[in-house]
């Protein structure tokens, strides 16, 4: 039996440019993140598969 080779893509990673923040929003996204915590770990999971 012989397998079929799996068809590679180069992936280009772009990230977007960064927002400029005031100070309450950065205190603001500080203080929410433990509701976003289980999201952003699940996209990190996600990603490395």
């Amino acid at each position: 039996m012989t397998k079929k080779a799996k068809i590679v893509k180069e992936i280009k990673i772009e990230r977007p440019e960064r927002m400029k923040l005031s100070a309450e929003e950065s205190i603001k996204r500080t203080k929410e993140f433990d509701k976003r915590k289980e999201k952003f770990i699940a996209t990190i999971r996600q990603g490395k598969n």
